[in-house]
């Protein structure tokens, strides 16, 4: 039931709207539910559209006030008073489960476009919305659904999608999703204990779930409609389904859904954007997590927390600079990149744990799921009995050993070569027009040019192979992807400076080359990651206005027939059709290149720059920049990304600390050859003084070890509030029993 105030009261009794019986116990939640979403049924909806009537008319000139579900509505958890306070969107709540009854109203934004292929069958069309908006018990999502309204210009069907208030909430409960409650722990969210989790008054429902919750859920919601133990086929196709399966990957895989995205929210992006993109303003974390999702969020704050750390090295390299010419700094310098890197990677950690608890990701675990490209024989699962793909694994490593293996040796091989000829080069150059020509740079830009460019290629490369060996889960994908990328780009990067190093022992060449490449390889990689997506969205958007072709004809019958089955439409002139024309040809956007990026710029300033102590400097510098340039082209060139949950930075973790390893035998490498430490070692023998350095290497390995245990991964506040949020499960599940 609703509750108004006084008068609303008295008019509900004078229409004689029936109040429902309070249902005591939160087990019974899901009739509760159901008892919510009765209230679109058209008999009573009528009766509060003639409730709202008389409010207008008795409230006219006042502001207005919001709607609120009355205590007896609300599961007994707790939840009433709060309810009548804040409960405006749940008024218009309506389940998608109606078959077409629910009024076009009620449909609010569209958190996901599914587009479907020109060729898809309308029985296979039919049959998949009619499994969107079924009932759970038949195997539906309950979601919301409307389709673009067909005109001239129309090529395929192209469906948004979106639930109702408490499908959003019942949904985010059955995810586990982790919210603050009115005690300030991050805890389970309990649709039962709805009011629990109003830890402001001036909250409204609908800040409970962040934009990018929502996107989360719709997502999974219709990844989760699942092939019964009857449903052996997609009706219309030959496309085989076995019992478990997601219906909506199965479709994209077969290129039935040919686009599955999300919507920009236009006044909230524009907003974030108006923020985010100001040089002289933080970032806004919360507000970037709360749009875009914890993995995007968690890059922009790594991003962050890296530049500033960069701070210290680059006002130590400055200082360097100015000691150089009269004390030999580079053993000082050596030593300290090695305890810089191993704190900040450490504090990271900590602010990664920190972000985790307060966005309610810090207990999450991978949901062991087959992703949406693996493919094998169907066949019966040992644990479940279920019919699910198989792929045997040694299919898997034999691709992984005997063709990706060799085709990263040859990729390793290419960059040797291109290494070498590039000092070949420099000899016949030097020999020609001097050491000291201009001419002698060009080697080292053609070089980092090219590996600018082979970073591109390499991405690609990667995701191919990856592809191929076939990994079951999306998890198992992403480690096999970065552990490839991490290989390429080390080599790719890294090896000509180590050749110079440590066979050439030439340390201007070093830091010369060194500087060289960083400085090109930023700029490449700034003008092509924001250059592109612009282009391909000019282009694309002329492309779409010159060559589109209808299929009015082709389409009017599909379309009479979805009219008949009650799936709405748009009102032809609403925005999200446009948007949605626009946002279509747009570049999909992913952290790993950002994250690659980043991780080879630290490989720059751990790995060598201890010779070249302006190394920090620079790569400040373009991170400043960078953080203002991703979030311009996030807001403007790319779709909007799926948000994903996570609690750290994943793989990338690993990838950089195994760079922190690296570094100390290059330091102590570098540390080795030094003209200093020689001097002061001529009374060590040969053994003796690489004896020395050995010790030496093993020392700073055993300071990184004790930094890793004296600086703790969770800072002591949110180990507490963890332990505080398992206290007050069981003391409530103590007061249940």
């Amino acid at each position: 039931m609703i509750g108004f105030g006084d008068d609303e009261e008295e008019i509900i009794e004078e229409i004689g709207i029936n109040r429902k019986p309070t249902i005591p116990s939160i087990r019974q939640r899901n009739s509760q539910l159901n008892a919510l979403e009765s209230m679109h049924h058209n008999e009573e909806q009528e009766k509060m559209d003639e409730i709202r009537s008389v409010l207008k008319d008795r409230r006219k000139g006042k502001a207005k006030k919001g709607v609120a579900f009355d205590a007896e509505m609300v599961p007994s958890g707790g939840g009433a008073d709060g309810l009548r306070k804040r409960g405006g969107g749940l008024l218009s709540s309506s389940s998608g489960a109606t078959g077409g009854e629910d009024g076009q109203e009620t449909f609010g934004d569209s958190y996901m476009v599914v587009e479907f292929s020109e060729d898809a069958s309308s029985e296979s069309v039919q049959w998949i919305i009619d499994k969107i908006r079924g009932k759970k018990v038949d195997g539906g999502a309950e979601l919301l659904v409307r389709k673009e309204p067909l005109t001239k210009e129309t090529q395929s069907l192209v469906l948004h999608i979106s639930a109702t208030q408490m499908k959003f909430l019942e949904i985010a409960d059955d995810m586990g999703f982790m919210k603050r409650s009115k005690t300030g722990i991050i805890r389970n969210f309990n649709v039962a204990c709805l009011d629990d989790f109003f830890y402001d008054e001036n909250m409204a429902l609908e800040d409970i779930l962040t934009p990018a919750d929502r996107q989360i859920i719709i997502k999974y919601a219709l990844e989760n409609i699942r092939a019964a133990e009857h449903e052996h086929h997609i009706p219309g196709t030959k496309i085989q389904l076995y019992h478990g399966q997601s219906i909506i990957q199965a479709a994209q895989h077969k290129e039935i859904i040919t686009n599955f995205y999300s919507l920009h929210c236009k006044p909230r992006l524009r907003k974030l954007r108006h923020v985010w993109v100001k040089p002289t303003k933080h970032q806004p974390i919360d507000e970037i997590r709360d749009y875009f999702g914890e993995s995007v969020g968690m890059y922009f704050s790594f991003l962050g927390f890296y530049t500033y750390a960069l701070i210290v090295p680059t006002v130590l390299g400055l200082l360097q600079m100015v000691l150089s010419e009269e004390t030999e700094t580079v053993p000082f310098f050596c030593i300290f990149y090695v305890v810089w890197m191993k704190v900040f990677l450490e504090l990271w950690k900590r602010k990664s744990s920190a972000h985790a608890y307060r966005w309610g990701t810090i207990t999450m675990t991978n949901l062991d799921e087959p992703r949406v490209g693996y493919y094998g024989k169907l066949g019966r699962d040992p644990i479940t009995g279920k019919l699910t793909p198989q792929f045997p694994k040694w299919k898997t490593y034999v691709q992984m050993y005997f063709v990706t293996a060799p085709i990263i040796i040859l990729c390793i091989s290419i960059a040797a070569f291109v290494t070498i000829f590039q000092f070949y080069v420099e000899e016949q150059l030097a020999e020609s027009f001097g050491l000291d020509a201009l001419v002698m740079y060009v080697p080292s830009i053609v070089n980092a040019v090219y590996i600018a460019l082979s970073t591109i290629l390499y991405d690609r490369l990667a995701t191919f192979l990856t592809d191929r060996e076939n990994h079951r889960t999306q998890s198992q994908y992403e480690r096999h992807r970065v552990n490839k990328l991490i290989v390429l780009e080390f080599v790719n990067n890294f090896l000509c400076l180590f050749y110079i190093a440590f066979v050439l022992q030439d340390m201007k060449m070093l830091k010369t080359q060194l500087m060289m490449q960083l400085i090109v390889l930023q700029f490449v990689q700034n003008v092509l990651e924001n250059l592109y997506p612009y282009l391909k969205k000019k282009v694309g958007l002329m492309t779409t206005r010159l060559f589109t072709k209808s299929h009015y004809d082709r389409l009017e019958r599909d379309f009479e027939e979805l009219d008949q089955l009650g799936v709405l439409s748009l009102d032809g002139d609403d925005p999200r059709i446009v948007r949605n024309r626009k946002e279509n040809i747009l570049e999909e956007y992913n952290t790993y290149d950002d994250y690659l990026e980043l991780y080879i710029q630290f490989g720059y300033v751990v790995l060598f720059s201890s010779v070249a102590p302006m190394t920090a400097f620079w790569a400040i510098l373009n991170n400043v920049i960078e953080i203002r340039l991703d979030a311009y082209k996030l807001c403007s060139f790319f779709k909007r990304p799926f948000a994903r949950r996570t609690k750290n930075i994943g793989a990338w973790q690993l990838a950089f600390e195994t760079l922190a390893v690296i570094s100390i035998m290059t330091n102590c490498g570098i540390l080795y050859l030094s003209p200093q430490m020689r001097e002061l070692a001529t009374n060590f023998s040969a053994e003796a003084y690489a004896i020395a350095f050995l010790v030496i290497e093993h020392v700073l390995l055993g300071l990184t070890w004790f930094i890793y245990k004296a600086i703790p991964d969770t800072p002591l506040w949110v180990r507490v509030a963890l332990a505080k949020a398992d206290y007050e499960s069981r003391q409530a599940l103590k007061r249940e029993d």
